[in-house]
């Protein structure tokens, strides 16, 4: 195995095992305030889904900008 595919394993090991955490020990409730709703959830899952859907966004935009630059330098 090649030390980015170990590095990439830890990284996911450390998510998963962090996202467990905040998961089970942040349970405060907040009221989330929608356009004209509000929903009430865990503090945890905010928190969350917020950190998933930013690393999900960033590794589309590292991959359009990778490839993008594989079709310039041909």
């Amino acid at each position: 195995m090649r030390i980015s595919t170990i590095l990439l394993f830890l990284v996911f090991s450390f998510v998963i095992f962090f996202s467990f955490l905040i998961f089970k020990l942040n349970q405060i409730d907040i009221l989330l305030d929608l356009f004209f709703d509000e929903i009430q959830v865990k503090l945890g899952k905010v928190i969350l889904v917020s950190f998933l859907s930013g690393s999900c966004i960033t590794f589309i935009l590292e991959l359009l900008y990778m490839f993008g630059k594989d079709r310039s330098n041909n």
